[in-house]
Parts: C-alpha cells; sequence; structure tokens
C-alpha cells in the first residue's frame, strides 16, 4: 500500500471499475434525492423546495466527497445552476470532469467571463431620480421617445425630468408639485408636451418652455385612482391626442386631449401648487371607460403592431387582456387570459410574433398573440416576483426584472437563459429597481430606481450562449453556387450540406458520402452549377447531383499501382473543358495530376489523361536566377533559350539547353487555380507556381520565387518543414465600368444639332464618321503587352464558372459584340479595351437596359499566392513577382491559407493562420502594377473572425457578404461594405435569420459570442484622414484679401489706407483702450471694396448729420472770468432769478434772429463746457 502511495505521489489509491461504478451509482442517487425524482410535487415545486434548501456550498463538498478535491469549481457551478433551474434536466457524470472542454486549447480560445449580452461592468448612471431637485427620491416610470430621441423619468413625488439620449444630459425638469404619487409617464407627439399620471389626476406640461412661462395643466378629479398610463394614436384631428389609463378599480379609461383643451381661460389655478385645474367634464371629449379586469390595472400599453392596447392585473380570473380600442365604447366580449396570482407585467416581440408575460409566480410564459389556449414555452428561473419585462427586437432577446433586483436575459426562439446579472451598487435611498425601459435605437437597457442607470449591449449575437458552428468536425471546403445561390459545406466526417444563402437554411445533407470513416478532401462545382464533384482521403472521386443530393457517378483509382505507404488522397479538383469536353483536374495520390472526363453519357467517370511532368529547363528558368533579372529579361517571351552566346564560349551556353526536369518531383501540388480556357496554375510548397496547358497535358511555365539565405532558411525550417508553401492562389482581372456618354445622350435626347447632321450625313453616305461621343467614349488605358493582353482578357470571360472569376452578366464582352454585330448587320466601333458603340442604336433604346449599355475596361490580369510564410504575392503572366505585402494584424507572422476577391477585383480579402480576415484595396494597383509606389495596395481593416485557421474564403456580389469557413467547424457570413465592414451577420445553422447592419445602429462592432476582440484599422490611414482635415479646415472669420482679388474691377481701384497703430506704453495689452474707426462710414463711392464683399455691389449714400442745439450759453456783460470757480463758471448773483430751460432756448432764438440781421455783431464766448 505504501508502494502505490509512492507512486501517485501520495493521492491515495486510484480507482478500480469497481469502485468507480460504485461511486457513479451514489453520484446518481444523490440527484435523484436532490431533485425529488420520486416525489409527486410539480417540477415547479420541486424547483422552489431545491432553491430554499440547497446551498452551493454543501453540493460542492458532497460532490468532492465521491470523486474527489480536484473537481473543478466550474463544472460545479454548471451543474448546480442546471439542476436548480430544472429539476426534470438529466445529469451525465462526465459534465463533473468538463468532457466538452479541451485543456490543451490555445489561451486565447478560452472564453472570457465578461462576454455576455449586457456589459455590466461599463454601467453608468445618468442622473438622479429628482432630476435637479435637491432631495431624495424614487422613479416610479421611465419611457423612451424615438421621435424626438429622449428619456422621460417620473419620480414618485412628482418630478420629471427630460433627458437627451444622447448626451445623456438633463433637458429640462418640473415638479407637478400634486400630493399624490405618480404612477405613468407618456409623450404626447400632436401637443408636443409631456404627460404624467399621479393617483388623482393626469398632468400636462410643456417640457419646451423655460423660466416662468411653466404651466402645469392637471386634468383632476378623476373617478378612480389612476394606476398606469399610456399614449395611444386614437386621434380623429392633427391637433389632439388619446391617453389610456388604468385605474384600481379594474377600469381601462380613454381620455382624448385637444390643443384647445388646454386653455387658461377654461382653467382655475390651484392656489396651493400653481397648477392650472381642468374638470373633465369641460374637455371637448368624453372620458370613455369599460370594466376589464377583477383588480387593479398595473401596466397598459399599445401595441402598435397588433393595432390593439394590452393590460394586465394580478387578478387571477382576468389576468391579461388584448383587444382593440374600440373595444372600450361596447359589451362585446374581450380577449383574455386567466393565469394563477396573475401578471405583474407583459412585453411584445414584432420579430417573432410572441408575447412574454410575468408575475407572483415566477415564470415567464410565452403566447402567441391569437392563440390564449396554451402558451407556446415557459421560462423558469427567477427565485422572487417578476416586476417587469422588456424585449430587444434586434436580438430577439426577452429581459426580465425581479424583485431581488435580479436581470435575467432570455432567448425567445431557445426559451433559454442566457445571461444572469445583478444590481449590487450600495447607495443612499432605497435599492428596488422599479422599471425599466430597452432603448432599441441606442442599445441600451434604462433601468430606474433611487438613479437612472444605463447598462450598454454587448454587440455579441447571441445563440444560447454557444460558440456558433456549422458542422461538428472542421471544416475542409466551402463553395459558392452561383446558378443556384447555394453555399455547399463539407467537414472531415465526410458530411455533405447544402445551405440557402439569402435566408441560411439547410437545403439537404449526406451523411458518409464516401462511405464511413473516410474524409473528404476537396470539392468542386462546374460552371452550371448542377454537378458537384468530391475527392476523398482513400483516392475516390464522385460525382454528384446538386440539386437532388444524388450520387451520379464515381472514380476510384488502382491502389494496387499505387505504393501503399504513400499518401493516396485527393488534395484539390476543378472542372475545365478540354476540346469541348467537361472534364475534372484532380491532385493527389503521391502528387499526380490527372484528368478525369465527366461525360454526359451514363456511366462512371474515365480517366482521359495524366499530366506530364517532364519539363525543358532554360538558363532563364534556372532556379538560381530570378524571374526579374536582367538575363531574364534579356531573352524572349517567344524563346525558352537565351540569345547566341558569344564568340569563344559557345559550348558553355549550349550545354544548358537541353537540360530537362521531373517537376512532380521537386515540387508537392498544393492548390489549384485556373487561368484561362486551355491552362490552369498550381502553387507548390516550396513557393513556385507552374503554369500547365491542359491541352496537352504539359507544363507551360514556371513562376520561381528567388532563393532564401542561409539565415532566413534555417530560421523558417525551425518553424515549420514547408516555410514558403503555397497556400492558395487567385487570378484577379480588374475592371472597371462606365456607362456609355453617346448612350446616355441619346436616351435623354441631349445630343447636338452637328451630331444629328453628321449622322444624317453618314446615313446618306453608308460610311463610317467618328462623331464627338464616340470619341468621348472612347478609353484609354495604360500600354500593355501584346503577347498577354489578347490571349487572357479574352479567354477568362468564358472560363468563370470554374472556381477562377464569377460569371459577368451585366458587362458586354469582346466576343458577344462581335457576334451581334455579324447578326445585325449594323456596324459598331470598337473602343480600346474592347467596349462597343451601336451607331444607328436609336431604335433600340427602348428594348435595352441601361446598365447594360457599359463601358468596361479589362486590365491585365495578376495572378496572387498566399504562402506560409505570411506573405501575399502578386505576379505577372511572365513569371515577374511585381509587389510582396504582408498583413498587419494583432498576431504577426501567421500563415496566409485563402484567399479570394469581389467580381471587378477592387478589394482582395485574405484569412490566415490564426483566424484573420484582412480586407486590401488593390485596384489602383491592379490598373498600373508595374508602378513601385507603395500607396496602390492599402490596407482596410482586419479583424478576428475565428479562433483556428481559415481554410475558405468566399465573396458574394449578390448580398456584398463573406463566407469564412474554419477549423473551428463554423461557416460564418460577413458583411463587407463600407461602413460595416467585418460586420458578423451570423452563421449557417442559427435559428434566427442574418443580423445585416443597420445605420440607426451604434458604431460598435457586432462579433460572434467567442469573439472578444474589435476591428483593426491601420494607423496609417488614421494619421493621414486628421492631417487631411487639418490641412483643409479654413478660418471663416478670418478676411484673405488674395480670395476677392479676381472680383475687383478697374474702377474700384482705391485702397484702404491704413491707420497707424498707437504704441502701446503699458505692461499689458489688455489695459489698452481699443481704437475704432469709421473712415470706412464716410464713402460715397459704391461698391467699393473696402465697405464688404458682400454689399459691395449696393449703392452707398452720404447722409448729412443735423446740427445738434448747443447748450445756452451765459452772458455777464463785461465782467471778467473767474479762474477760481467751480468749471469756471461765475457763481450767480443773489439779486437775479434763475431762469427756466424755455426761457433760455427763447433767449438763443433772439439772439440768432439778432445775428442773423446783423453779420457786425459779435457773439458771446461759448460756454467752457463745449469748448
Amino acid at each position: 500500500m505504501a508502494s502505490v502511495e509512492k507512486d501517485f505521489g501520495g493521492l491515495g489509491r486510484p480507482y478500480t471499475s469497481q469502485t468507480f461504478t460504485l461511486k457513479l451509482k451514489q453520484f446518481e442517487s444523490y440527484i435523484a434525492e436532490l431533485t425529488q425524482q420520486d416525489s409527486e410535487a410539480s417540477a415547479e415545486e420541486r424547483r422552489q423546495t431545491l432553491n430554499e434548501n440547497l446551498r452551493f456550498d454543501v453540493f460542492c463538498d458532497a460532490i468532492r466527497s465521491l470523486f474527489g478535491p480536484d473537481i473543478r469549481s466550474q463544472d460545479l457551478k454548471a451543474i448546480f445552476r442546471k439542476i436548480s433551474t430544472n429539476p426534470d434536466a438529466k445529469v451525465d457524470w462526465s459534465e463533473l470532469f468538463g468532457y466538452f472542454q479541451s485543456e490543451d486549447e490555445e489561451p486565447d480560445q478560452i472564453l472570457s467571463e465578461d462576454i455576455s449580452v449586457f456589459t455590466v461592468s461599463k454601467k453608468h448612471r445618468i442622473g438622479e431620480a429628482a432630476g435637479d431637485k435637491k432631495r431624495r427620491d424614487v422613479i416610479s416610470a421611465v419611457t423612451h421617445n424615438p421621435n424626438i430621441d429622449i428619456y422621460i423619468s417620473a419620480s414618485q413625488k412628482g418630478a420629471i425630468s427630460v433627458w437627451n439620449s444622447k448626451s445623456l444630459r438633463l433637458q429640462a425638469c418640473c415638479d407637478v408639485n400634486e400630493t399624490s404619487w405618480v404612477t405613468g409617464i407618456d409623450y404626447l407627439p400632436s401637443l408636443r408636451r409631456v404627460a404624467a399620471a399621479t393617483e388623482r389626476s393626469i398632468c400636462i406640461w410643456d417640457h419646451r418652455a423655460k423660466g416662468k412661462n411653466q404651466s402645469i395643466f392637471s386634468i383632476k378629479p378623476t373617478d378612480n385612482s389612476v394606476q398606469c398610463m399610456t399614449y395611444v394614436p386614437y386621434n380623429t384631428s392633427i391637433h389632439e391626442d388619446s391617453i389610456l389609463f388604468g385605474d384600481d378599480l379594474g377600469y381601462v379609461n380613454l381620455l382624448r386631449i385637444a390643443a384647445k383643451d388646454l386653455n387658461t381661460k377654461h382653467a382655475k389655478v390651484d392656489k396651493r401648487n400653481g397648477n392650472l385645474v381642468i374638470e373633465p367634464a369641460t374637455l371637448s371629449y368624453p372620458i370613455q371607460k369599460r370594466k376589464l379586469h377583477d383588480d387593479w390595472v398595473l401596466k397598459v400599453k399599445y401595441l402598435a403592431d397588433l393595432r390593439c392596447f394590452a393590460s394586465c392585473s394580478p387578478s387571477s380570473s382576468t389576468s391579461f387582456v388584448l383587444e382593440s380600442i374600440d373595444r372600450l365604447s361596447d359589451s362585446i366580449p374581450c380577449k383574455s387570459l386567466s393565469i394563477p396570482k396573475g401578471v405583474n407585467c407583459f412585453a411584445f416581440c414584432a420579430h417573432a410574433n410572441v408575447i412574454a408575460t410575468g408575475g407572483n409566480d415566477k415564470i415567464i410564459r410565452i403566447w402567441h398573440p391569437h392563440i390564449f389556449s396554451r402558451p407556446t414555452g415557459k421560462m423558469i428561473g427567477h427565485l422572487f416576483t417578476i416586476i417587469d419585462v422588456a424585449v430587444n427586437e434586434k436580438d430577439q432577446h426577452v429581459v426580465s426584472l425581479s424583485t431581488a433586483r435580479v436581470f435575467r436575459v432570455w432567448d425567445i426562439h431557445t426559451l433559454t437563459s442566457l445571461q444572469v446579472f445583478t444590481d449590487n451598487e450600495e447607495r443612499p435611498g432605497e435599492k428596488r429597481i422599479h422599471c425599466m425601459v430597452y432603448d432599441e435605437r441606442h442599445e441600451r437597457l434604462i433601468t430606474g430606481s433611487s438613479v437612472l442607470d444605463l447598462w450598454p449591449l454587448t454587440r455579441t449575437v447571441q445563440d444560447t450562449m454557444q460558440v456558433p458552428h456549422t458542422h461538428d468536425r472542421p471544416i475542409a471546403q466551402v463553395l459558392f453556387n452561383l446558378e443556384l445561390n447555394q453555399v455547399v459545406t463539407v467537414c472531415t466526417e465526410s458530411i455533405i450540406k447544402v445551405w440557402e444563402l439569402e435566408s441560411g437554411k439547410q437545403v439537404y445533407h449526406v451523411t458518409e458520402s464516401h462511405g464511413p470513416n473516410v474524409e473528404i478532401t476537396a470539392i468542386a462545382i462546374d460552371k452550371t452549377g448542377y454537378r458537384l464533384a468530391s475527392g476523398a482521403l482513400d483516392g475516390s472521386l464522385k460525382v454528384w447531383d446538386f440539386g437532388s443530393g444524388q450520387e451520379i457517378r464515381s472514380w476510384m483509382p488502382n491502389l494496387e499501382s499505387e505504393r501503399g505507404d504513400e499518401d493516396i488522397g485527393v488534395t484539390s479538383l476543378l472542372y475545365i473543358e478540354v476540346n469541348e469536353r467537361r472534364c475534372i483536374v484532380a491532385s493527389g495520390w503521391n502528387n499526380k495530376l490527372r484528368l478525369l472526363e465527366d461525360s454526359q453519357d451514363v456511366g462512371d467517370l474515365t480517366l482521359y489523361a495524366e499530366f506530364s511532368d517532364l519539363f525543358h529547363l532554360s538558363s532563364s528558368d534556372s532556379p538560381s536566377l530570378h524571374p526579374g533579372s536582367l538575363s531574364s529579361r534579356s531573352s524572349s517571351s517567344f524563346s525558352r533559350s537565351r540569345p547566341l552566346p558569344d564568340i569563344g564560349h559557345a559550348s558553355a551556353q549550349i550545354t544548358n539547353i537541353n537540360r530537362k526536369e521531373n517537376i512532380l518531383e521537386s515540387h508537392e501540388v498544393t492548390c489549384l487555380a485556373p487561368l484561362t480556357s486551355d491552362s490552369m496554375a498550381t502553387g507548390c510548397a516550396n513557393g513556385n507556381i507552374v503554369i500547365w496547358d491542359t491541352v496537352t497535358a504539359t507544363v507551360q511555365q514556371i513562376f520561381r520565387l528567388p532563393s532564401m539565405s542561409a539565415n532566413d532558411k534555417n530560421e523558417h525550417e525551425e518553424k515549420t518543414t514547408h516555410p514558403r508553401r503555397v497556400n492558395s492562389l487567385l487570378l484577379m482581372v480588374h475592371r472597371t465600368r462606365k456607362p456609355d456618354p453617346a448612350y446616355i445622350k441619346k436616351l435623354t435626347g441631349h445630343v447636338s444639332p452637328s451630331d444629328h447632321s453628321s449622322m444624317d450625313e453618314d446615313k446618306e453616305t453608308g460610311t463610317e464618321s467618328f462623331t464627338g461621343s464616340q470619341s468621348r467614349a472612347m478609353t484609354s488605358v495604360s500600354q500593355r503587352d501584346a503577347s498577354t493582353a489578347v490571349g487572357t482578357a479574352e479567354e477568362m470571360e468564358t472560363n468563370q464558372g470554374e472556381g477562377g472569376i464569377p460569371a459577368e452578366k451585366d458587362s458586354v464582352s469582346k466576343v458577344e459584340l462581335m457576334e451581334d454585330n455579324a447578326k445585325d448587320g449594323t456596324e459598331r466601333l470598337p473602343t480600346a479595351e474592347g467596349a462597343v458603340l451601336d451607331e444607328d442604336a436609336d431604335e433600340e433604346l427602348e428594348n435595352i437596359d441601361p446598365t447594360a449599355r457599359m463601358i468596361v475596361t479589362t486590365y491585365d490580369p495578376i495572378l496572387v499566392s498566399c504562402h506560409s510564410d505570411a506573405l501575399i504575392q502578386f505576379w505577372n503572366m511572365k513569371g515577374e513577382m511585381v509587389r510582396e505585402i504582408s498583413a498587419m494584424t494583432r498576431r504577426q507572422g501567421s500563415a496566409v491559407t485563402a484567399i479570394c476577391a469581389d467580381e471587378d477585383c477592387n478589394v482582395l480579402i485574405t484569412g490566415d493562420n490564426k483566424g484573420y480576415i484582412t480586407m486590401w484595396s488593390v485596384d489602383m494597383f491592379l490598373e498600373n502594377p508595374q508602378s513601385d509606389e507603395n500607396e496602390l495596395i492599402k490596407q482596410l481593416i482586419s479583424w478576428r473572425a475565428h479562433l483556428s485557421r481559415i481554410v475558405t474564403l468566399v465573396y458574394t456580389n449578390h448580398m456584398k457578404s463573406i463566407i469564412s469557413g474554419s477549423l473551428d467547424g463554423s461557416v460564418r457570413l460577413w458583411y463587407a461594405e463600407d461602413p460595416a465592414r467585418g460586420h458578423f451577420m451570423g452563421f449557417f445553422s442559427q435559428h434566427r435569420p442574418w443580423n445585416f447592419p443597420s445605420l440607426e445602429r451604434s458604431s460598435t462592432p457586432v462579433l460572434p459570442y467567442d469573439i472578444t476582440e474589435g476591428p483593426l484599422r491601420p494607423m496609417k490611414n488614421v494619421n493621414e484622414k486628421k492631417h487631411k482635415t487639418t490641412q483643409s479646415y479654413e478660418y471663416p472669420l478670418v478676411f484673405d484679401d488674395n480670395k476677392w482679388k479676381p472680383f475687383r474691377r478697374s474702377a474700384y481701384v482705391q485702397t484702404r489706407t491704413k491707420h497707424k497703430e498707437p504704441e502701446d506704453m503699458k505692461f499689458f495689452e489688455a489695459l489698452q483702450k481699443p481704437q475704432f474707426y469709421n473712415d470706412h462710414l464716410k464713402s460715397g463711392r459704391t461698391g467699393e471694396m473696402s465697405l464688404g464683399a458682400v454689399f459691395r455691389a449696393l449703392p452707398v449714400y452720404t447722409v448729412k448729420t443735423p446740427e445738434l442745439v448747443k447748450t445756452p450759453s451765459m452772458e455777464f456783460g463785461n465782467s471778467t472770468w473767474t479762474t477760481d470757480s467751480f468749471l469756471f463758471a461765475p457763481p450767480p448773483s443773489k439779486t437775479n432769478k434763475s431762469t427756466s430751460p424755455t426761457k433760455e432756448a427763447g433767449k438763443v432764438k433772439s439772439q440768432h434772429r439778432r445775428s442773423a440781421k446783423d453779420p457786425t455783431s459779435t457773439s458771446p464766448m461759448p460756454s467752457p463746457r463745449k469748448r
């Protein structure tokens, strides 16, 4: 025994099969005893008993006493939650040991506990319950109005607050000053006022009024105590609003308020609070009411999608009512529910078309609006009374709140709990949360207690809190069928699944397609979309009918001829046409290339040819020379040998001409890609690319990488055996589409008379003419090599259904237009890039779609290869590598494993070994690939799409989305258009439809549940954008005289005279008195530059200033001035009486008359004040 303890480190003797079986039986009996499986009580009663009597620490001790202390707390917590939520749930012993969790996962694959529906750690406090009133209060009602984007909260003591939902600032606040508590709040859009319900009145407040102009109208008294209220769009005029409120006797009342009712003439002023009291009898419309419940009406809401109102009550007989507003005026029986202990709250989800109710029984029930016989589902989990329910329409979640401040988030489709969180914040006052509302626009939850809190939504698409998965095993390949608009996915478990792209629904699946335990390694689709070829690890090939999923034919290699110790699996498949025959190119079987014919006749696949790897090496193809070197460029494109040797060195150069090599012996094929109708490319493990002629089944050309240095080679070989392996190939043919100017002119009728005359002359003479519109429609492209432009641009149009480039439906190819010319006999002018203009197209304008008449400019094809050393290389058709780039992600140096592009090759999408997707802008580079500018290829965005290697990327032009398949077993859909690039739309096999981006949603990215990293945009682009904004910013208040120079005329040559600035002799410039000049107002010339740029053309008139009446002076005869008096004025004599101002004015007038008659008379000296 001692030796056993020594061998196991003192942990005791290990379990034997009998002891472990005994422990399992004890575990099962303990779970059965806890959940009371033999009891006759209901599941709900057993759940309540279990939650009241069982503690988590006691449960952990009991389990660890059976299986030891090594049981993880995380596994015990999961089992404890499982049995406490549903006592009937089956508990397996493997869950104790984390059977479904791998211990050797990467650290970044472990889910973070912070990932949840709502980010609890980012809770934000908006404000206090009383607004700007300094008192302790509790929020009793809160609502959100999306039309004006505000939050309105009402406290129990009567404080109504209006908050801006963007800035979260208080806009307005008032106190209704009523003696009763506030029970409801809502906004009246027609009257533009806030309505608040108290227990004895309904108050109307204009939140836009400021200061002392605020007036509150109070409609009272009501017959019963008002408990809740809501706004309903039940109006007959644009100047009135309707309110629906419930009272304490079970009545539902309809109150219609017109604008003319809110008049101070009909109201009385309440002396206690200053409110304007309006009696209900004086309103324009009488109050309609009907008794619908036997108890209080706790909540009433209007459901716009159903055009009905709903009300709930704690009554067990009539708990919930859903009816039209017209039923309030009659006695027709209403549609109602009867639930034990009643209903405290409810919410309606329009997307799922269900109603969620909650009450004192702690159960959330899901109801169909038209079926009240039984609920469609129940959600059990709350331990206390449910007081409020909210709905997230976008994600189709239900948020419930209990009296213990516990929130639960539920999935409507699966009826499972996604998140549980609690408000544990310590704050003064009452801690209970009374109400909540979900803001769809800003994706946040608003709760009201003693404060108004905000809970932001974590932008993740949840689906039962699990990592998205499409297959149970790693994905092998994903293809998109353009003709049928379907997606086919294959996993390593030999399961083929076909999905609808629009909805994400599964069409059919094929299990064990190549037999049991035989892995599928490659698939391919022909250009018709109705043939699917698959290859397996055992070397077998099968062809399937894509529409029905039935096997058509198969092929099995001769295993005796194949060496048993080598790999005989199929690595890649490709559909091509050879001599008008449909064939399949397959690579595998110990690095071989075979061509199999898939004929229309009935029968199995037949071996058409096997590719010959014999290649005649020239000096330019030698591995020691780089294709871009001078020696390779000097050789002719039509000859593989170098020019004639120099004299005396002929023997040394001629010996290398006839050297041969078996390519497949040194080049392991890793991937296939179509080029033209008679050629294809294969990527190799050593980084080279081999071009094959599919007609002759021979090697045509080799694109060789430059040799690595010794240090780089040793460094890469330590990481992987094939550091430069080609993982994927893609041929990119960039196209630009522009509307035909001549066709647009003819379509709109904007043709000049000269064009008409020239066209008439051409019709009479029957000769071709080059009109101005035709010459303007000609496109000009940079010069390109003649040997590749003709052979690739035309042939790529016909080879579009073979996995290379998507078929073009909107553009008109060069070959098709030439055939149209031969059929209709019209003469058309070909442009420089294959676009064609019809001279006699007036008769065809009515029958041709304007979008079809586009000038398509096609550029030289570029072959793109992605390698295991994290490099993406661009090759021209000469075999020269023109560019080499590497993605900038959070994990540098990961191998690039998948690649795809959009229809016109404007954007390149790559995926790497760590699960990152990177988007590149390559349109400028493909238009000028020989340029050395680094800014031609720009990285747009990079984001984490999977936690493991991406094996396939597919771009769908119809939905502007990216399909990614990974080794994690999931196939996910991402939005690819700006500004929502990287937006997660969902995964195949999910329950809900695709989550398309919306402009109303927040700017935070939408991510899967297992991804925590946000998108990464290059910092260089951000800095350039900031730099441009600072340079282009202008100061509008600074007048730039140079900008107005072109507006000057010769008549306005006058320049503004600048006054000399006074010298500042003080220490502080702020103490200097500002100088004002009014010289610009004294000019009499119109349109002067100094008068301003806006009003310079208006006439300016000089207005004479009238003379001011001078202060009358005082005369003292011949007496001299006394300098010692106050202000140089002599004291008045005691004998002279002071005259009035009117008499003085009369004296002044008489003096003016005398001075006018006698000009020689001298006027008295003016007053010293005027002087």
